[in-house]
């Protein structure tokens, strides 16, 4: 990235900040439903994220390296990497809750079952309170 531009010269603010939003983001947080879901601790992975977009804000600036972050950050226009997270987590919930009843991870969902439908054996609805307090998924974290 450094390649592409400098403070003298190179690509424009705009098109510094459209490139990280459009290829270095979602590389960053490919699969991040892996590890972003109720109840499990995120805060390294919070904290490496905003390293990184600390990291591209100086660099879509050109401001020094002792600049205060959420001052760089809003001029280069950037979303939290603290708010950015729940706004894709609420995205990947409505793309489940738009999966066909045929589909194979519909079975998993109580919402799913109709009457002429037979539930997975693990499905969400067969199991008890207890179970459902020890699982951690992002299955658990749509809110079925």
């Amino acid at each position: 990235m450094k390649l592409l531009g400098n403070s003298s010269r190179g690509l424009f603010l705009l098109h510094k900040c459209l490139l990280y939003c459009t290829c270095i983001l979602p590389i960053a947080l490919y699969r991040f439903q892996l590890w972003y879901y109720k109840n499990t601790p995120i805060k390294y992975h919070i904290h490496e994220l905003s390293k990184l977009q600390q990291q591209t804000a100086l660099w879509i600036t050109s401001a020094f390296k002792t600049s205060l972050s959420k001052g760089i950050k809003g001029i280069a226009d950037l979303i939290p990497i603290a708010l950015h997270l729940p706004k894709l987590a609420g995205r990947s919930h409505l793309r489940y809750s738009a999966i066909p009843t045929n589909h194979a991870i519909s079975s998993l969902l109580e919402h799913s079952h109709t009457s002429s439908s037979i539930p997975h054996r693990l499905a969400l609805s067969n199991l008890m309170l207890k179970q459902k307090a020890k699982l951690k998924s992002p299955i658990i974290s749509i809110g079925y």
